[in-house]
């Protein structure tokens, strides 16, 4: 599964999807990528590469990627999959993308839209408000979340890319707590603990995006993730 590439500071790390992996980034390298996202960004019609980092995930390929692969392990539609590979004009074949080589200052950077499944702004929305309540909170997340319950799978995703969004909650403490509240609507449904412990495991292993310095980075979503399944549902 390719690697993500995220924001550190002033430089970037790449990060394999289970968390399991992290490759350093040099100053060298960091430098050349930066030309390299500033152009990607001018090629997609925006202005520098801050701007297309919060539009878009940066994939990496690993040996055996494919665009096609990318668009999948991304949750992406089969007509959204097609719409990143157009988008990519840098590759005349989506197979033809090379694996990554640490070290590497030119790798293949696959750009892949974040998209917000069907009702997310409006559950944002809602989470906004400094002076909103919980119970109104929650009650928007659930809605949210009934819009995407064909599945265990399908509701956890819809959860992450809400969670996702938690920038725009406001400050560290209130993310916080507005993560904590959309992870309780998702798993209280759910009694049998081997599917609540299946949901955490997919929250702990999704690759959050960068917020770029607004409040809690991908470490400290992982942690929240881990202690409030620990303290909420006795999930180890």
């Amino acid at each position: 599964m390719a690697l993500t590439l995220e924001v550190v500071g002033k430089g970037f790390r790449l990060k394999s999807a289970d968390n399991k992996r992290e490759f350093d980034v040099s100053q060298a390298q960091a430098k050349a990528w930066q030309e390299i996202l500033d152009r990607r960004a001018r090629e997609q019609g925006l202005k520098d590469s801050d701007e297309l980092l919060a539009n878009v995930k940066v994939a990496v390929p690993e040996a055996g990627d494919s665009q096609f692969k990318i668009g999948k392990d991304s949750n992406l539609s089969d007509a959204d999959t097609m719409l990143m590979i157009d988008g990519n004009v840098q590759f005349s074949n989506p197979d033809l993308i090379n694996a990554y080589h640490e070290g590497s200052l030119n790798p293949d950077f696959v750009l892949v839209p974040t998209m917000k499944p069907e009702g997310a702004p409006a559950a944002i929305d809602a989470l906004k408000p400094p002076a909103s309540t919980a119970d109104d909170r929650k009650a928007a997340v659930k809605t949210y979340l009934g819009q995407h319950s064909g599945t265990v799978e399908e509701r956890t995703n819809a959860a992450a890319a809400l969670m996702d969004s938690r920038a725009d909650f406001g400050s560290p403490d209130v993310q916080e707590v507005r993560l904590k509240e959309i992870m309780d609507v998702l798993v209280e449904p759910y009694e049998g603990e081997a599917t609540r412990r299946s949901i955490v495991e997919a929250l702990k292993q999704h690759s959050w995006s960068s917020t770029d310095g607004r409040g809690l980075d991908d470490k400290q979503v992982d942690s929240l993730i881990s202690g409030h399944a620990r303290t909420a549902y006795g999930i180890q």
